[in-house]
């Protein structure tokens, strides 16, 4: 045998990089309440993509128990103020109510879509009743 292979060392094993949570499926359960818009679902169904994906995936990644909370709370908070607004329809003001409700729930889901791809996880839409904690 020839002196170089004895003398050779083995490599050094590098240490894992520290695992990081996976954003996707944060975003994903972030913009899921828009997926009712593309459907034409009905008021309501904007809660069940979002607490589909949070019960999937709450235990796996800490980015969705987080933002999965926070994107259910909103989702049913401005549910509660549509069906307000169509409770109060008989008395000509649910109208505008219901228009302004949805209006200002597309909005600001959006907004809310877009900070939680652009990493903002602590992100919680106006008027938001915490349900869950």
């Amino acid at each position: 045998m020839d002196e170089e292979q004895q003398i050779m060392p083995e490599p050094v094993q590098e240490p894992a990089p520290e695992k990081k949570p996976d954003a996707t499926q944060a975003i994903i359960t972030g913009v899921s309440p828009l997926a009712s818009l593309l459907v034409g679902a009905p008021v309501g169904v904007n809660i069940i993509a979002p607490l589909v994906f949070w019960l999937v995936w709450k235990n796996e990644n800490p980015l969705v128990e987080g933002i999965g909370k926070n994107v259910l709370n909103s989702q049913i908070s401005w549910t509660i103020y549509t069906l307000a607004g169509v409770l109060l329809i008989p008395l000509f003001i649910g109208i505008p109510l219901v228009i302004i409700a949805w209006i200002a729930w597309v909005v600001l889901s959006i907004i809310n879509a877009v900070k939680v791809a652009n990493g903002d996880y602590n992100y919680v839409m106006p008027l938001t009743i915490k349900f869950l904690k």
